[in-house]
């Protein structure tokens, strides 16, 4: 069996054994909290798109959960940094589409095409 095959094997039984938490976690958002959201914020999460000001939880029901989150220091600030689907090796360093949380709430995002090292947020350490 290829190391590919090994991989993608891999990659298989980690998503079916935390598949279940999601779901679970992604329901109860929705069950306990979206109701209660903004009309712009529901429909944003309805049409998978974020807004300025939206928290993680929203984000979370909007995109799915990220591949990578960072945490970098930006002219003394903390930012948060969550990285969605890879156009490269390395998730983390080439990730396709970046959400930016400043105290809990996304203040911008970029889309990126080229993967490229050099769009890579500066420092923050991968948390998992």
């Amino acid at each position: 069996m290829g190391l590919s095959r090994i991989a993608l094997l891999t990659n298989l039984v980690v998503c079916a054994l935390f598949l279940p938490a999601c779901d679970s976690h992604r329901q109860r958002l929705m069950a306990e909290h979206y109701p209660s959201y903004p009309e712009s914020v529901r429909w944003a999460i309805d049409k998978g798109n974020i807004l300025r000001g939206m928290t993680e939880d929203q984000v979370y029901l909007a995109l799915g959960s990220p591949v990578c989150k960072k945490d970098v220091v930006d002219e003394g600030r903390t930012v948060t940094v969550w990285l969605y689907p890879p156009i490269g090796r390395n998730a983390c360093i080439t990730s396709a589409f970046r959400v930016y949380f400043e105290q809990g709430a996304v203040t911008t995002w970029d889309r990126y095409t080229t993967p490229t090292r050099y769009t890579d947020p500066v420092g923050g350490v991968p948390l998992y």
